[in-house]
């Protein structure tokens, strides 16, 4: 593969990966809202989200790096 394309879909990888993260973020957040663990406009509901958001990233980041040897050629 050349560089111009992993760089390409390294790129699309992270944008994909934060579109992700932010979306479950919202979505757990927001869960986590009506079962009344956090309060919305509360400092808590903004380390909740932040956090969320935060492990769901990394952990879409590390999916090529642990996959790598299962999809290389040999």
């Amino acid at each position: 593969m050349s560089w111009s394309k992993l760089v390409l879909f390294s790129v699309a990888w992270i944008l994909a990966a934060v579109s992700i993260a932010v979306v479950a973020a919202i979505v757990f957040t927001e869960l986590l809202d009506v079962i009344g663990i956090v309060e919305s406009g509360q400092q808590s509901y903004t380390r909740v989200i932040n956090t969320i958001a935060l492990v769901v990233f990394i952990a879409l980041l590390a999916v090529p790096v642990v996959l790598r040897s299962r999809f290389s050629d040999a």
